[in-house]
């Protein structure tokens, strides 16, 4: 069977896949906005997670392919069983995610019955590991030898206890993990094109069939790492720069981020109560509008301002050293300011696989391995960091300090703020 991607075009799914597709824990994510609020600032981006999901196991296959080419001691029942697991770990990465997405994680269930919220990737690993949609999982690839803790185990944050990937002494998890998520996964891949494509905008395109036809493999001492060709080396930092200017310009829009400041205000009172169960039944009906009819029912005046369609209006945006500026001056302002303003104060790194000297270790396991040339006289493999100074130069990364009001105090606001700076 083939699904129409707008994207990827036709994506070839197996009769079990199609199982997997249609259960109703993947089905909520039709329900599920990519880009949570994002619409409002690009009216184009109604696209769902559900379409992103399909995506990133299109191109997890792409990527195995690429691979596998430096995977010859693999037996080939081995290697089906990776990559149906990996294709798995692919559609079901995102299945634990919230209600519109990153703006609505503070309603997933709590962790363990703790305090803290669990994250998107918790739910998912629960999700897989125990609903009845790991039943359907060992059901329908008994044949492949793929079990519900193997695809867990490319999605979780931490590796597992026992490694199922292990051939002939070698382990193969590490390289499946980084293909699934790493500084260059599938992952990123999908949704950088994808909501460059429902936004509007060419941030996020990048050549990625040159980037997958240059993937490979190396065997170092037991373990099997990604590694990327030197000749893509310019595409990968296209790709790289590519999601850092989503970040800023998309993901960061500040009409989003108002949006995500209102959501976050109406959790904190009126809607502190809201909580989506853990019962995997009852979370297959959490999806966008199951939140947003709970705001539209609240007498809160954020859920009104959301449900109204009545952002903050933004009065100030500063940029990294314009932001220190006036975060100097941030108490001051706030005695003189309504009881609307709103500070935002966010920071977009370039790389959270490497983030300098300074900011303690990298999780090295994830280090994207460059292949050179032979012709050269460096390393036949070094770390793509070391590599690229690409991440020296963007290890800064940017802040953008935001202030917002109601749009009947912009004015005042705007001559407090304007006063103070000249002062």
């Amino acid at each position: 069977m083939e699904i129409r991607d707008p994207i990827h075009g036709p994506v070839a799914i197996t009769a079990a896949e199609r199982k997997v597709i249609d259960h109703p824990l993947v089905q909520r994510l039709r329900r599920v906005s990519q880009l949570g609020f994002g619409e409002q600032a690009f009216p184009g981006a109604t696209h769902t997670r559900f379409l992103h999901s399909l995506g990133t196991m299109h191109l997890a296959s792409k990527a195995f392919e690429s691979v596998s080419r430096d995977l010859g001691f693999v037996p080939r029942r081995e290697m089906a069983r990776a990559r149906a697991t990996i294709r798995l770990a692919g559609l079901l990465h995102d299945l634990g995610h919230a209600p519109l997405s990153h703006s609505g994680e503070n309603v997933l269930p709590l962790k363990n019955g703790r305090r803290r919220t669990a994250t998107h990737e918790e739910v998912s690993v629960s999700l897989i590991n125990h609903s009845d949609l790991a039943d359907l999982l060992r059901r329908e690839f008994k044949d492949l030898g793929v079990r519900p803790r193997h695809v867990a185990g490319l999605i979780s944050a931490r590796p597992p206890a026992s490694d199922p990937f292990v051939v002939k002494g070698v382990s193969l998890l590490p390289l499946l993990r980084q293909l699934i998520a790493s500084e260059l996964d599938v992952d990123r891949m999908d949704y950088l094109i994808r909501d460059s494509y429902f936004t509007g905008v060419a941030y996020g395109r990048f050549d990625k069939d040159w980037v997958l036809s240059h993937l490979g493999a190396h065997r170092g001492g037991s373990n099997v790492g990604l590694t990327l060709d030197s000749s893509a080396i310019f595409t990968f930092e296209d790709f790289l720069l590519s999601r850092f200017h989503m970040f800023l310009m998309v993901y960061f829009h500040h009409k989003t981020i108002a949006y995500h400041r209102m959501l976050e205000r109406f959790l904190e009172g009126a809607g502190r109560r809201i909580r989506a169960p853990s019962d995997p039944e009852a979370f297959a009906d959490c999806d966008d509008e199951w939140l947003l009819l709970k705001i539209r029912a609240s007498s809160s005046p954020w859920a009104k301002r959301i449900a109204g369609r009545r952002p903050l209006s933004l009065v100030v945006e500063a940029w990294d050293e314009d932001a220190v500026d006036l975060g100097r001056i941030r108490g001051d302002l706030e005695e003189s300011l309504p009881d609307s303003c709103e500070w935002v104060d966010s920071g977009v790194e370039f790389s959270k696989y490497f983030r300098g000297e300074d900011a303690g270790s990298a999780p090295r396991s994830r280090v994207l391995l460059v292949k050179t040339s032979q012709h050269t006289t460096r390393r036949p493999l070094v770390p793509v960091d070391e590599y690229s100074d690409l991440f020296v130069r963007q290890a800064a990364g940017r802040r953008v300090l935001r202030l917002y009001c109601r749009e009947d105090d912009v004015d005042a606001v705007s001559k407090s703020v304007a006063t103070r700076m000249r002062t």
